[in-house]
């Protein structure tokens, strides 16, 4: 933390303040609550966006831009209620939280394609790599680009397969970096979630680094800080590449909601 701003990595006693005041505020509820451990990780980031859309912040300002959102304590005043949501902030909220509802009307066929993706995935376990640790299958023969790194370019053939319009052929997604920059801004149908659902895309930080390394799907909260991923560029434990299931530590996952 540097200065009065939070940021990811923050730690301390204004993290865990952060934490309680969007587990408990009276504008939006957490399914599942932030654990209160003073650590500005990848689910309180996300929650702040969440809390972001539903306050009437700008759209501009709708980004994991943590300088912006703690400048003078204003997200958390608002949050405790110490400070009243200004009036262009209301009717920003009345609006937002109108096309909300309307986009729940329209989640049932939201859900079903993430099911339908999440089961598109689940069927292609155990695919290898042909000849051994060498990026060449399918999902790259798909994309165009040949032997690469694939774990992003999986998902997006099986979203594609889905039929998922955020996802393009050859255009979204092929890495990390830009599909977590574009869920941060909430752009190209995809938005940053605290709370993921079966079949959620995300990206993991394995050194609990703000940069991505790998692309991964959630399968369930295992309960004990960890949840059961399908991942596409990975390696059984015999060390065979391919698409495998794996446990991953939830505090080091990005997850996106997609919207079309």
């Amino acid at each position: 933390m540097s200065g009065k701003f939070l940021e990811y990595g923050s730690k301390g006693a204004t993290v865990k303040r952060l934490q309680r005041a969007i587990n408990d505020n009276p504008y939006f509820k957490p399914r599942r609550k932030l654990k209160v451990d003073g650590q500005m990780k990848t689910l309180t980031c996300a929650a702040v966006q969440r809390g972001k859309r539903r306050l009437g912040y700008p759209g501009k300002a709708l980004g994991i831009d943590l300088d912006d959102v703690f400048a003078g304590n204003f997200f958390l005043e608002i949050l405790e209620g110490s400070r009243p949501l200004p009036a262009a902030y209301k009717l920003r909220r009345r609006k937002r939280l109108r096309a909300i509802a309307a986009q729940h009307e329209k989640n049932g066929k939201l859900k079903e394609m993430r099911l339908r993706a999440l089961r598109i995935i689940k069927a292609e376990l155990g695919t290898m790599e042909r000849g051994g640790n060498t990026n060449r299958i399918k999902y790259n023969t798909w994309w165009g680009w040949g032997a690469v790194a694939y774990c992003v370019i999986g998902l997006s053939w099986a979203w594609v397969k889905a039929g998922s319009k955020a996802f393009v052929k050859g255009s979204r997604w092929a890495g990390t970096d830009l599909m977590l920059a574009e869920g941060k801004q909430g752009s190209h149908g995809l938005h940053l979630t605290n709370d993921p659902d079966p079949g959620c895309p995300g990206v993991i930080d394995f050194d609990g680094h703000s940069d991505p390394d790998h692309a991964i799907t959630f399968v369930k909260d295992n309960g004990d800080g960890t949840c059961e991923t399908y991942e596409f560029n990975t390696t059984s434990s015999g060390g065979v590449a391919g698409v495998w299931k794996k446990d991953r530590p939830l505090a080091n996952c990005w997850w996106f909601v997609v919207e079309k």
